[in-house]
């Protein structure tokens, strides 16, 4: 019986350990003119660490889907590459899942708000150059790409926790047509939190399933 107890203290000390470990979630993208880069690091502590990439985005202009090329790497180096098609039809039909799933949740907003305000964004990065073959072209292109980034940049504010003065330059180009962007940065959050937040949309779920539920057997006399 003794080792019954040692293993439940084993899973309960994971759990309080996993509990306070912070994720740290590094995002960088690079785009240069026709190639685009998306690698995406999850780190815990200094020894857990799973790097996801996808070197190659093209979009197939018969169908309008999209191509892309997946590279995953674990800790322990392993590296696996998967190719995967994703339709329009596709992206359609996963909003509309989306859709339905958030009208089954209440409070939705108010509790992933109240979550992503807990979230550390740190060293952002946002260096871009543009060019469209012509000074003025690129010049006006170029204030067009400044207030797209301070859009953007006072989005991550207003429902994250932004930390530090993000790096954001625009270069124009003037010779010929150019289309360059380097964006990075960092994200740190508490998985206990994350696991508070899930148990959250769980009871919204079910109190909204078990509320339709009893509507349904008012409106038909309980048959």
């Amino acid at each position: 019986m003794n080792w019954i107890f040692i293993v439940i203290g084993i899973l309960l000390l994971l759990f309080i350990l996993l509990w306070f470990t912070t994720l740290h979630i590094s995002l960088y993208f690079v785009h240069r003119n026709d190639n685009s880069d998306i690698r995406i690091t999850l780190r815990m502590y200094k020894f857990i660490k799973y790097t996801l990439d996808v070197p190659l985005i093209q979009v197939d202009a018969k169908d309008h889907s999209i191509k892309i090329r997946e590279e995953k790497q674990a800790t322990m180096g392993k590296t696996k590459e998967k190719k995967k098609r994703i339709s329009f039809m596709q992206l359609k039909q996963q909003y509309g899942t989306y859709q339905k799933t958030l009208g089954h949740i209440q409070h939705f907003y108010r509790i992933t708000s109240e979550f992503l305000k807990k979230i550390e964004v740190t060293k952002i990065e946002w260096h871009s150059a543009v060019g469209l073959g012509e000074a003025a072209s690129s010049a006006i292109a170029a204030g067009t790409v400044w207030g797209v980034k301070g859009t953007v940049l006072q989005f991550l504010n207003h429902f994250f926790r932004v930390e530090g003065n993000p790096k954001v330059s625009v270069v124009p180009v003037f010779q010929g047509m150019h289309s360059e962007t380097r964006f990075s940065c960092m994200f740190s959050l508490k998985i206990g939190q994350a696991i508070v937040v899930m148990l959250k949309l769980v009871k919204a779920w079910r109190m909204k399933t078990r509320s339709s539920q009893v509507n349904t057997e008012y409106m038909t006399g309980g048959m």
